[in-house]
Formats: C-alpha cells, structure tokens, sequence
C-alpha cells in the first residue's frame, strides 16, 4: 500500500490532472511518392488534418533484372535490399491472372520500378519497396533490416489549422535537405514520411492529501482544477500549443539527427509554445506510438527498435505532488 503514490496522504495537492497524446492514425508513404499521395490522399484532408509528420530512412529495395523468369503464369524473381553492410536477396514467385502468353518484364536503372506484361496487356506495374511491403503485411513477414529510423519530426500548422503536412513537405527545406545528403551518404536509402494525427486522453486522479500543508489556498486550487475538467469534460488546449507539445515530447524522445530544438530542454516552463500546459497546471504528459498494426518497426539512434514507444514527461518536478512517473517506474 505504501507504494501506492495515489493513496498516500502526504501530497501537497488532492487533485491532479495528466495528459496522454496517442498515435490514432498514420500512413507511411515513400518520399518520392508524396506528391501523387496528396492528390488521392483519403485518410487525411481539411477535417482531419495530419500535421505532425516523421522523415524517415531505410534500405532501398530493387528487383533483381536478371533474377526474372516466368512458368506459366507466374513470375518469379528476386527483390534485393540494399543494406549497407550486405545486400540481402529475397526470391519472390507471383501469381498473375489471365495471363495469355508469357510473362515479360520491363524495368531500368536503378531498378526500384517495374512491369510485367504479355503479349496483350500490362499484368502489374510495381515499385519493388511497395510490393515487397504489401507481401510482407499479407504474410506477416518481419525483418529488422526494414526498419525505419526517424531522421526528423516536424511539424505542419498554418493560420487556424488548415495547413497540413502536404502543403509544406514539398518545398521544406530540411526534408530537401535530408535528401541532398541521403543521396551523397546512403545512396542505398529510400526516404519515407510517416504521417500521424496524435488523439488526447485525459485523465483526473484525486488521493490524500497531507493536512498540515493543505491550506485553503490548496484546496480552492483543487476544487478549481475539478471542476474545470468537468465542465470541459477534460483538458482543453488550442490546435496549436495541442501540435507544440507532441511534437516537443517526441523530439525528446527519440532525438532525431536533423532535429536540434527541444532536444535536451523539454519540458521547460518558460517556454511559450506549450505554455497552457503549465497554465492549466497539467501534472504530467504521456507520448504513445503504437505502429503494431504494421510489421516494421521505427527507431533512432537514441531509441531501440519497437512498434511501441511511450515516455512519460512530468512537467512540474515538485516531489510533494502525486506523481505518475514515479507509480509507473
């Protein structure tokens, strides 16, 4: 009993109120592909806007030209992973429909995009790293190689929230830039976005409080911070200090190589973007990434390779509050 933090009666407050921001919603799309995306994009628009956004790397995947031949109607050939220690081969046989002659294949330099065809019609047009992707969620293949580490987290907010992550991707600077050196460095390395809309759920916790520093003052603080949530039925913050603060955890979090602003000052109470947070006098923050819906994993040089990533941020250090932090450890 005694470690439980939420029944003990020494706490400065009786009342307090955490935060979690969950991925609800995501979409992986190849950087190249990003501009077709946006045009047919259907999860995303004006309504339900994306607009906190991961540039990630991973190996490049080709088709092996020489590799091709056809029985019947199937087609077999091997994928090629470009990883920069060995290239991992992957012998792949597709069964194509209504084919009426023999199966061709057409593809050019550098081999990330091919078709196959007949006589008589076009049988399948691909790009190797989508294909081998979709085969590997039909067939829940995994492998570490495929993984996808986080190079930056940004974000993509416009006057009164109409602007999203497609409005700005294409001429942003530090994806151009991630590019340029992608290209110069990891010449084997596809660029992908990982496209997010975080959800919040908000929680209110009230336990003992420690009678000798439970001033009026306290207790006004207190019934103050309740009420607030239930009229409000939660926490409320603006769009815009909502995106300031996800996006401020998640670079701490994971420290990705192009970001260098909130890596080692989150959280900081002066700092004005999230400044409601401290306003509103929110105990603590929770960041959660659940990408085990697909079978890569996401990573940083900070961070292990998971579907699942959370942290917990306290926003106050003040050792005679309720801490969920300190419960969860």
């Amino acid at each position: 009993m005694k470690n439980n933090l939420f029944l003990r009666d020494n706490h400065k407050f009786g009342a307090e109120t955490f935060l979690s921001m969950f991925l609800s919603q995501y979409q992986f799309v190849l950087g190249s592909d990003l501009d077709t995306y946006s045009e047919n994009e259907r999860i995303f628009n004006d309504d339900n806007p994306c607009n906190i956004y991961f540039i990630l790397q991973r190996p490049k995947i080709t088709i092996d030209p020489q590799s091709f031949s056809s029985n019947g109607s199937r087609a077999l050939f091997d994928f090629v992973i470009h990883n920069k220690e060995d290239k991992h081969r992957i012998s792949l046989s597709i069964g194509l429909p209504k084919v009426e002659s023999k199966i061709k294949l057409t593809t050019k330099y550098p081999f990330s995009q091919f078709e196959l065809f007949d006589d008589k019609k076009t049988l399948l047009v691909a790009k190797s790293s989508l294909l081998y992707d979709q085969i590997s969620l039909d067939k829940n293949i995994t492998t570490d190689i495929l993984d996808y580490e986080i190079l930056y987290i940004g974000q993509a907010y416009g006057h009164l929230g109409n602007r999203t992550a497609f409005d700005r991707l294409p001429a942003h600077e530090t994806l151009q830039k991630i590019y340029t050196h992608a290209l110069t460095n990891n010449p084997d390395s596809d660029i992908w976005i990982l496209l997010t809309k975080f959800s919040q759920l908000s929680m209110l916790y009230t336990g003992g409080v420690d009678e000798k520093i439970y001033s009026k003052e306290n207790k006004k603080r207190d019934d103050k911070l309740i009420k607030d949530f239930s009229d409000n039925k939660g926490l409320v913050f603006t769009e815009k200090q909502k995106i300031n603060f996800t996006e401020a955890a998640l670079i701490k979090m994971f420290e990705p190589t192009y970001n260098k602003t909130f890596k080692n000052n989150f959280p900081y109470e002066k700092h004005s973007s999230y400044s409601e947070c401290y306003s509103l006098d929110v105990r603590a923050l929770k960041i959660e990434l659940d990408t085990s819906e697909m079978v890569r994993n996401i990573y940083s040089q900070k961070r292990k390779r998971k579907n699942y990533h959370s942290e917990m941020f306290e926003l106050k250090n003040d050792k005679d509050r309720m801490s969920l932090l300190g419960m969860c450890k």
